[in-house]
């Protein structure tokens, strides 16, 4: 196995190994893979000189508690056939970390195909996302007062822009490159936007769905807006739907809980179950990250309660992995304050805290308490410790944003 820079002479391969992970079908989808290699950060992994795994990383910031943060985004990792079960996946996962946290990436993270893969290289699993489905019709919401244009593929520019300045809440992820948009919207199969645009001509606020049939259900594949009231007028563009379209499937916003804006949301639960058009939400963990900058994230935390200090022994995977960055195991002095800070060394007057990098993110992103993180393991430490931590990252739940 030899783990290299992607060339654009690797891209038949590539396109090779995504139809055999069944990623793509058609030689059009096949296409839109130039465009998400070309503004990444890929690595390919050869047997014989042929590519059998592939991945890319993009830049970009992930919403901290109202800062930004330099991002690694791994946007996709894909074996062949002939790689599976070789360590494929693994090294070329490991190779895009190591490059990322040595160009300055504070945070990384991915999508999962099962939880428990990417553990093995320090990745933590983010909160459950909740979405739900519902028919459209059944919105509160008024009609928006305006006509909203049409976007299609072709848009891909404006859209990546507006995508990448829309409202963020905690946890919130913009991706730097627009090409990775042009790609992901040309693979959305009888994809269709609607949006609206500012007096100057600037896409302000869309949402693009995937249709099926004459009656639905539709889904939300991405949606962007500035503020709630952008985010309504997007509601009423669904609800406009609501005629024919029976169900739309979405991710729900941070803002809201949707059920406060849907008509008898239980009735339709019940009188559409087991049917296609099957009405309310369902909650999956979908996403990992893990810390690459342990002072960047750590300093991050701004702590207006009194001051945190403990002494931590943290252990990373990757500080094991044949890699240029050797990852983040070994002992440090944190303080959780209003400046918050972290440095090697140990204080035999302070608490211990025991932790994986990926339980320690899951921790500092507010994924999960650090009492609760004590209950199923990966990190351990003094009861009273573990309650001023649950205090100290007491924070929003995240939510990347992220559809595409």
């Amino acid at each position: 196995m030899q783990i290299r820079p992607y060339e654009p002479s690797d891209l038949p391969a590539v396109q090779r190994i995504w139809k055999e992970c069944g990623w793509i079908e058609s030689d059009e989808e096949a296409g839109a893979l130039e465009h998400l290699f070309q503004d990444a950060a890929g690595v390919v992994a050869t047997m014989d000189e042929a590519a059998e795994c592939s991945g890319t990383s993009h830049t970009g910031v992930i919403d901290f508690d109202g800062n930004d943060l330099p991002l690694a985004g791994v946007t996709s990792i894909t074996t062949s056939r002939l790689g599976r079960k070789q360590g494929f996946a693994k090294a070329v996962t490991a190779r895009l970390l190591s490059d990322a946290a040595e160009n300055g990436a504070a945070v990384a993270l991915l999508g999962i195909f099962e939880q428990g893969f990417y553990d093995q290289l320090g990745f933590g699993t983010g909160p459950y996302t909740i979405h739900y489905r519902f028919d459209p019709a059944s919105l509160t919401v008024p009609y928006p007062m305006r006509t909203p244009v049409r976007l299609g593929p072709d848009d891909w520019q404006e859209i990546a822009h507006c995508l990448g300045s829309r409202k963020r809440s905690h946890g919130g992820v913009a991706l730097d490159s627009a090409t990775t948009y042009r790609a992901e919207l040309a693979w959305v199969s009888s994809g269709f936007g609607l949006g609206f645009r500012s007096d100057e001509g600037e896409l302000t606020h869309f949402v693009y769905c995937m249709a099926k049939g004459e009656d639905g259900p539709y889904r939300v594949e991405a949606m962007a807006y500035r503020d709630t009231a952008g985010l309504l007028e997007l509601l009423g563009v669904l609800k406009s739907l609501g005629d024919q379209v029976r169900a739309v499937l979405l991710m729900e916003p941070p803002e809201l809980q949707l059920q406060d804006v849907i008509r008898h949301p239980n009735r339709q639960r019940i009188v559409t179950r087991g049917t296609d058009f099957a009405a309310g939400g369902s909650a999956h963990a979908w996403w990992q990250l893990r810390i690459l900058d342990l002072e960047a994230c750590v300093g991050a935390r701004v702590w207006a309660g009194p001051a945190v200090r403990f002494n931590l022994e943290l252990d990373d995977p990757m500080s094991r992995m044949d890699e240029s960055w050797g990852g983040l195991s070994g002992s440090y002095l944190v303080e959780i304050s209003d400046t918050s800070k972290v440095a090697p060394g140990i204080d035999p007057t302070a608490p211990t805290l025991r932790a994986s990098v990926a339980a320690f993110s899951r921790m500092w992103i507010g994924a999960r308490t650090a009492s609760s993180l004590a209950v199923t393991g990966g990190l351990d430490g003094p009861p009273k410790l573990l309650g001023e931590l649950d205090g100290a990252f007491r924070l929003p739940t995240p939510r990347t944003g992220l559809y595409l």
